[in-house]
């Protein structure tokens, strides 16, 4: 069955989202079943059901939590007048960007159930509702993901050469790390048997990936069957604005002042510090700055992502975001994202390149840390960190190391290492004093840029010297690990 030819829901959902339509469309079948799907700006915000087996919480137990205290929450918010994602939210049971994925999920599932089953299409209602995490689903998300579940295997004649088509700009879809190499490969004209040797994927995963991408109808055969020198040449180039994946529906943490509110004092103060570190880097190379600090909990994740942001808003210039801290990540919580695919799925691949790992939030590029690493110190000191970085510099202007504390570890040393400058976070009222006495003690004089002082202003330090951050970092990866939380299969995988 070919669920896009002449699709009523699919042709609706197209119109909704071009007209930017704001309101509730109702899908019903003849046995009584309901889907609401709601929409602000043409965006999907939340799909809903009458369906038992599709409720929110159902989602959250997939995905690996414990579906003990779901009746319970689902109790409070009635009782509270709350959504039920907020309720989990509150009892610290899921944090938003695990209730935004599972929301995400359940639209997918309901979307997919109602086109398989012939669901009709009703009224669209024009109303605007709020939503604590909202799907935020294009349209061009519905339809890659359909193409994935439903997509055969591209079969083809080995000589033949298949290539991109023209104007097309994919960086609306939410692609995989291995959909990302194949596509960058398919900018020029090539065979089958050429991709296996540039990509080195299975030929089946190969014949999966080419099979979404006819589904979806962004390749096609070429005629030309030369292909010049110059094109060879520019194979090393990527094409970043085109390609990279643009997250929509990113839960962005209220402390990006930067992201969220460009006028306010603290964006004023992350400008001042960019305009600071341009006028530095007439001095010298500064393409990449490590953020560190003394300790644990000083900011050193906040003020490098509302950094990150504050230059990735200057006109042309491109900026990239690195989680280097492989024992408590913070980046993926900052920007409201699932950890992977991040820097660990990057290092642990053998032939996929960085840029399929690299996701995108407006003009801000990130890599996130991936998850949580039982040996940080020997990952972060491969020879292919190294690389990472030397590849990057090609294609960024600025790239932003967001490393590890420095006390009491020698992970941010390692970090500190691979970059132009360092920029030292102190917490007012937090960071003690040994821990900044330990941690200067520590750096390379020679690359430090500054101190920014967090919390408004300088403060006399504290005298007692904590160690938490290194038994943190260890609990987090022994906590994760016996939770045990269920990473969907793609349909490579499965």
């Amino acid at each position: 069955m070919n669920i896009f030819s002449a699709n009523t829901l699919l042709d609706e959902i197209r119109r909704l989202h071009e007209g930017r339509q704001s309101g509730l469309l109702a899908l019903a079948k003849e046995t009584g079943e309901r889907v609401d799907v709601f929409f602000r700006e043409g965006m999907i915000e939340a799909v809903s059901s009458n369906l038992a087996e599709h409720r929110l919480g159902d989602y959250l137990v997939k995905r690996g939590y414990a579906p003990r205290d779901l009746d319970a929450v689902q109790t409070e918010a009635q009782r509270r007048k709350i959504f039920f994602g907020e309720a989990v939210v509150r009892r610290n049971l899921v944090d938003r960007t695990e209730v935004g994925a599972a929301a995400r999920s359940q639209a997918m599932e309901l979307l997919e159930h109602v086109i398989k089953n012939g669901f009709s299409v009703g009224s669209f209602t024009n109303c605007l509702r709020s939503y604590y995490v909202p799907a935020r689903i294009t349209f061009s998300h519905v339809l890659l993901e359909l193409s994935r579940s439903n997509s055969a295997p591209y079969d083809l004649d080995p000589s033949v050469r298949i290539v991109l088509k023209d104007s097309v700009d994919l960086s609306v879809f939410p692609w995989h790390p291995h959909e990302l190499c194949v596509l960058n490969e398919l900018k020029y004209p090539n065979t089958f048997r050429d991709l296996m040797v540039a990509t080195r994927l299975e030929e089946s995963q190969l014949k999966e990936v080419l099979g979404v991408f006819q589904r979806l109808g962004i390749i096609s055969i070429s005629n030309d069957h030369v292909i010049e020198t110059t094109a060879i040449a520019r194979k090393s180039e990527f094409a970043f604005e085109h390609l990279i994946p643009v997250v929509t529906n990113a839960v962005l943490n209220e402390k990006l002042e930067v992201a969220r509110n460009e006028s306010s004092f603290t964006s004023e103060q992350f400008k001042n510090l960019k305009v600071q570190l341009s006028e530095a880097s007439s001095k010298g190379p500064l393409k990449v700055i490590t953020v560190s600090s003394p300790g644990a909990q000083d900011g050193k994740s906040f003020v490098s992502t509302n950094l990150a942001f504050s230059f990735a808003m200057d006109p042309g210039r491109r900026v990239i975001i690195i989680d280097c801290d492989l024992r408590n990540p913070a980046q993926e919580k900052y920007l409201g994202v699932p950890s992977e695919p991040g820097l660990l799925q990057y290092l642990a691949n053998g032939n996929l390149g960085p840029y399929c790992f690299v996701r995108r939030i407006e003009n801000l590029y990130f890599l996130t840390a991936g998850g949580l690493a039982p040996n940080p110190i020997e990952i972060l000191s491969m020879q292919k960190m190294r690389g990472l970085i030397e590849y990057l510099k090609t294609d960024f202007d600025t790239i932003i190391l967001d490393a590890p504390p420095y006390s009491p570890i020698a992970d941010a040393r390692v970090v500190t290492g691979l970059s132009d400058g360092l920029i030292m976070v102190v917490r007012r009222g937090k960071t003690t004093y040994s821990s900044t006495d330990h941690a200067f003690k520590a750096i390379d004089r020679n690359k430090l840029l500054g101190v920014v002082f967090n919390d408004v202003k300088p403060m006399l330090f504290q005298t007692d010297h904590h160690f938490g951050y290194y038994k943190y970092g260890r609990e987090r990866l022994y906590s994760d690990n016996e939770k045990s939380r269920n990473k969907a299969k793609t349909y490579l995988e499965s």
